[in-house]
């Protein structure tokens, strides 16, 4: 029985540009499990749109669903998903538009929330959770009306690694129960022996890859072997350690900590950062990770004065110009301009700085062909590549980074990786969040947010490695 099927499709967002899916072609049975692979912008999060039956502009091609199809679907971005204020309400949003009686639905939405791994309060407003725990918000918000088709985009990267294996456990169990999943994932090895189909997206249609021995495999598929595994396939590299250069950002001993609110977690050392250093901040999904940066950047909400220092002033809104750059976790938030070139200029026109930097990041960056279009019609990958490359461009002192690889494959995160390497170079101090360690970047240290303490963890992580 065909829950979904795709036959000849062709898709474009206007006159100017190339289809993104051209004679796409795809079945999906219950109890199936199909990834999608492909590169940044290859149209995968629209093809995840066309499934789920919710495209704004018409296509070519026949899509059957079958009568009884009921289709769930957490986008890359969650927060664009987000309806209601309140955990509780948000999920029951869904069983509200089925008509379930009142009487029934706290036990309902209280099972949906144990299933993901969030144990919160039904009142706890959706504002207070991390992008990861939003993520887990609406994979409960989809599960709590039982579909049969599940739809997932970049799970892997929205999720710290607890958040994975709980995940998996979902999906198994998912499965089993006979729904269908289409996910797509730029790490597809993650849940590999989930997997039953495996697709590659490039030029607008679909190929096989396969499955051995529980490794994913390309085929005749070149280009797909270079996307898999991304953790496993380059080895960890780190930089001497070298306090030569200046502390630009000082941390001393404090209790993090929002106004009237229970201690995030604990610094419970002094940590600094230099110039030219390379420092990630690993934690799990709602350890403060962006709380800590935002409060850096000075403009985080609802917090004490802490005793941090940046560039030797107490951060604030505004008094940093050029110096310090901010990368947020949701890159739409930062894009305003009609074409990505403009986008990179405006701030160099602000600071009276060259304007041949843009078209020199984008060409490093390989983005030249994207500078006249809209940044806001590009996909998650590349708004976020198109932000950072628009903060790249200032050659700031302080770069402030919240999981800059997000959404990228592995073409763009070598890319990334360069221009991070060439500011290094130059003396910028660079500091960025990451769910978990990042072995394809040279970093001088990490600090790990865990058991609710923030300490200098580079020589934990470097012991786990020997043993």
């Amino acid at each position: 029985m065909k829950l979904i099927a795709l036959e000849r499709i062709h898709f474009g967002y206007g006159f100017n540009q190339s289809e993104i899916l051209d004679d796409l072609n795809l079945v999906v049975n219950p109890g199936e499990c199909h990834c999608i692979n492909g590169p940044t912008g290859s149209g995968k999060s629209s093809l995840l749109h066309l499934l789920a039956g919710e495209l704004s502009r018409p296509y070519e091609g026949d899509v059957y669903r079958h009568p009884s199809l009921l289709v769930g679907l957490v986008m890359q971005d969650p927060n664009v998903q987000i309806l209601r204020q309140s955990v509780g309400a948000e999920i029951a949003f869904a069983l509200e538009n089925l008509g379930i009686a009142a009487d029934s639905m706290v036990e309902k939405v209280q099972d949906s929330l144990r299933r993901v791994g969030l144990y919160i309060s039904l009142d706890t407003p959706v504002e207070v959770l991390s992008l990861g725990q939003k993520y887990r918000l609406m994979l409960a918000a989809q599960l709590v009306f039982k579909p049969s088709l599940l739809l997932l985009d970049e799970p892997w990267a929205q999720l710290d690694d607890n958040g994975v294996r709980e995940l998996h456990t979902v999906l198994a169990s998912l499965l089993e129960e006979g729904v269908a999943i289409v996910m797509v994932e730029h790490n597809p090895s993650a849940f590999a022996d989930l997997v039953n189909y495996l697709w590659y997206l490039k030029d607008g249609r679909l190929e096989n890859g396969h499955l051995e021995g529980g490794n994913i495999k390309a085929g005749s598929v070149k280009q797909f072997d270079a996307e898999l595994d991304l953790n496993s396939r380059l080895n960890i590299k780190r930089r001497p350690r070298n306090h030569s250069g200046e502390s630009l950002v000082k941390i001393l001993p404090h209790h993090f900590r929002f106004v009237d609110q229970d201690c995030l977690f604990d610094c419970v050392e002094p940590l600094s950062l230099y110039s030219g250093e390379i420092v990630a901040l690993v934690g799990d999904n709602g350890t403060g990770k962006t709380s800590l940066l935002k409060t850096l950047a000075g403009i985080q909400a609802n917090i004490p004065t802490f005793p941090i220092t940046l560039l030797g002033k107490r951060p604030q809104l505004g008094i940093y110009g050029a110096d310090l750059g901010l990368l947020m976790q949701r890159p739409n938030r930062q894009l305003f301009e009609q074409s990505v070139l403009a986008e990179l200029q405006f701030s160099l026109k602000r600071f009276k700085l060259p304007l041949s930097h843009a078209e020199l990041i984008l060409h490093k960056l390989g983005l030249t062909h994207l500078a006249e279009c809209s940044p806001h019609k590009l996909s998650y990958g590349q708004q976020h590549t198109i932000a950072l490359a628009s903060l790249v461009c200032l050659q700031p002192k302080v770069l402030l980074l919240d999981d800059p690889f997000a959404g990228l494959d592995k073409q763009h995160v070598e890319k990334v990786v360069q221009l991070l390497q060439q500011l290094s170079a130059q003396g910028c101090a660079i500091l960025l969040t990451s769910h978990r360690e990042i072995p394809f970047l040279e970093v001088d240290r990490y600090w790990l947010i865990e058991s609710g303490q923030l300490t200098d963890g580079a020589r934990v992580i470097e012991q786990s490695n020997v043993g």
